[in-house]
């Protein structure tokens, strides 16, 4: 929740790696998020939402 690592990487070798997370320190990380502060990317994110009467579709 916090962005540490927690296992890996793993480099020569293949496998699976397992790691186990505080379900509630990740809710509460997801709760602190700050969406229009500093993370914030306008550049690369925008959101428009048309208000327009939308047609249902039609299957003929």
């Amino acid at each position: 929740p916090f962005g540490g690592v927690f296992a890996g990487p793993m480099r020569k070798e293949k496998g699976f790696l397992f790691a186990e997370i505080d379900v509630a320190a990740a809710k509460a990380s997801r709760r602190k998020f700050d969406a229009s502060g500093h993370y914030a990317r306008p550049d690369i994110f925008s959101l428009h939402v048309n208000r327009d009467v939308q047609v249902p579709a039609r299957f003929a």
